[in-house]
């Protein structure tokens, strides 16, 4: 068995191979959309205003460029309240759980190796 810091570097390793194959070429860009698959993922709905508060990733006008750039990439979508139009919930699309998928395969066939 490889020593643990070494199957770190390969998670890692790996784990870039696949935002890059999804055209995320920014850590910035890839915890955005951690938080919003993890919202999702809780049943949590997700707005706008949730995602510029999230001010330990980056600014206000940084936060909405990434999710304007996620939006071009197909990984999230917006769309407008139904009961308030001035709310914008945001919301992974199939591609954007595909990359879910695709980092939880790379974690898998590490763990798999180990055994």
């Amino acid at each position: 068995m490889p020593p643990l810091y070494l199957s770190y570097l390969h998670l890692a390793s790996s784990i870039r191979e696949v935002n890059k194959s999804y055209r995320l070429t920014d850590g910035k860009q890839v915890m955005v959309l951690e938080a919003i698959l993890m919202a999702y993922s809780q049943d949590k709905p997700f707005s706008m205003l949730d995602l510029v508060l999230l001010n330990e990733i980056a600014s206000q006008v940084t936060l909405h460029s990434i999710a304007k750039q996620l939006i071009q990439l197909k990984l999230i979508q917006a769309h407008t309240s139904k009961t308030d139009a001035r709310r914008k919930y945001i919301h992974p699309t199939k591609l954007g759980l595909s990359w879910l998928d695709d980092c939880a395969k790379v974690l898998s066939s590490l763990n798999m190796s180990h055994e």
